[in-house]
């Protein structure tokens, strides 16, 4: 090597210097430590889900659509089912994450079954609400929000987006279930419901969980690579997944401040007049906003 080419090379690399470290300090931003893996529960309830929803009938889709009777037979049917996944929910559940490029195709059924199970328990409350069991119904419903935060625990993306629709559902019909629920009804329902919220994964544990599945299936400097030019993209797509899980916090927290004023409006012949009012006999604290941390805005009626 002649002098001069050496000397090219030495100006060369001071050059390149300040861009490697600045490329590193970006894959570090981007990437991160990876997360322990870790263990299954023994027993997992997200196996019961699993194995519930294969059992569930294959005609719960059309729930909207039933009458009384079809409500009854499809409920007695899938009975078994319904047992089997309320077990799961009394054991701890951790989504049985495997880091294989082909895991997201082949979950994709266990997906499936899970949307099943939370119609099957949408169709006993309806078979409740229709013989005018609304204490029964809402219990159903909360399962249905029970199953939607247990069954993308520990998940990645796309099993927190069908747990999070899994949850609009029981949310929604737990809404219009509102106006005949009792005093009592209303209270063991926003305590139930205050319970399950304080409980559901946060969005940084998702993102973890997805960026962490990522990292150990698509290995190699290739991969690392593409992370990181496609990072505005995918933060974009996170965001939009935030949004819907924001969304949806957001109208589980509207729900229980509705059973807790409705409680405390039938109890005392007039609806509070702040939140505050509910607090600590009707609520354990009051709800806080997703997106700006601080207390959920009430207007009396």
């Amino acid at each position: 090597m002649t002098l001069k080419t050496r000397n090219r090379l030495i100006v060369l690399f001071i050059l390149a210097f300040p861009f490697v470290v600045l490329i590193g300090f970006l894959v570090s931003q981007v990437v991160g430590p990876l997360l322990p893996i870790q263990p299954l529960p023994n027993p997992n309830g997200y196996d019961d889900f699993v194995k519930a929803g294969e059992m569930v009938s294959t005609n719960t889709g059309n729930y909207d659509k039933m009458n009384r009777e079809q409500l009854r037979e499809t409920t007695t049917a899938n009975a078994e089912a319904l047992a089997l996944a309320r077990t799961g929910l009394s054991n701890d559940c951790r989504v049985p994450v495997q880091f294989s490029k082909t895991y997201i195709e082949n979950h994709l059924s266990d997906l499936a079954d899970l949307k099943k199970l939370a119609q099957a328990f949408v169709i006993e409350g309806k078979l409740a609400e229709m013989e005018n069991r609304p204490n029964e119904d809402a219990k159903s419903y909360l399962d249905v929000i029970h199953l939607g935060n247990e069954s993308s625990r520990g998940g990645v993306l796309i099993d927190q987006l069908v747990g999070t629709a899994i949850e609009a559902i029981g949310t929604s019909d737990l809404q219009k279930l509102l106006p005949q629920l009792d005093a009592n009804s209303c209270r063991e329902t926003t305590a139930t419901l205050e319970t399950l919220d304080s409980q559901r994964q946060t969005w940084n544990e998702v993102i973890q969980q997805e960026n962490n599945w990522s990292r150990r299936t698509f290995t190699g400097t290739r991969y690392e690579i593409a992370r990181l030019m496609s990072h505005k993209s995918l933060e974009k797509a996170f965001q939009k997944a935030e949004q819907k899980f924001q969304e949806q916090q957001t109208k589980t927290k509207q729900l229980i401040i509705d059973l807790a004023t409705r409680a405390y409006e039938l109890d005392k012949g007039k609806p509070p007049v702040s939140l505050a009012d509910l607090v600590p006999d009707y609520l354990k604290a009051i709800p806080q906003d997703p997106l700006t941390g601080t207390n959920m805005v009430y207007s009396p009626r």
